[in-house]
């Protein structure tokens, strides 16, 4: 077998599969098998969910009032908590303008936060937002995420601000 540097560097796809060791439950051997990638892909991400909202021009001018207010997620269930993972958002069309930080929340509570500029810059902006837990607590059982704004937005015709959320559903009976 060859140096493992040697061989040469590929971009790997889904269709492509790893060498890998796998314990046979029976004997309990080690065995080596190939594992597709796709295979190893849904492993990884099992139990994450995805979402994309995309807010309208309309939305996003309504968005510091509580007429305006926008659900980015419903309520998870009686004993389910929602853990965000990861934002990111692409704002496509003419830069808004005015505005504060955008709060993404569940029960008043803070779950991130989309800065002006990722809605104030002209042209296609896209960003990624990080994802604070106050001392790691999770808050807002049963909560639905929606999102506030302190002073109202202006401008920005024709442009639309998507918000895609990855996260997870934690039901706090069944740990």
């Amino acid at each position: 077998m060859a140096i493992i540097y040697s061989y040469p560097i590929g971009t790997p796809s889904a269709a492509d599969n790893l060498l890998g060791t796998q314990v046979d439950p029976i004997t309990e051997e080690n065995k080596t098998v190939q594992f597709g990638i796709g295979a190893v892909s849904t492993l990884i991400t099992q139990g994450y969910l995805e979402t994309t909202i995309t807010l309208t021009q309309a939305q996003m001018l309504a968005l510091h009032t509580a007429a305006g207010v926008v659900q980015l997620l419903p309520p998870p269930g009686l004993t389910n908590y929602y853990k965000i993972l990861e934002a990111s958002t692409a704002k496509i069309g003419a830069a808004f303008a005015g505005g504060a930080v955008i709060l993404a929340q569940i029960n008043n509570v803070t779950q991130f936060s989309l800065p002006t500029g990722t809605f104030t810059q002209a042209g296609t902006v896209v960003a990624s937002m990080t994802v604070p837990f106050a001392n790691g607590t999770i808050i807002g059982v049963n909560g639905a995420l929606t999102t506030s704004l302190a002073t109202a937005i202006t401008a920005g015709v024709g442009s639309t601000y998507a918000i895609k959320i990855r996260y997870q559903i934690l039901d706090a009976s069944a740990f």
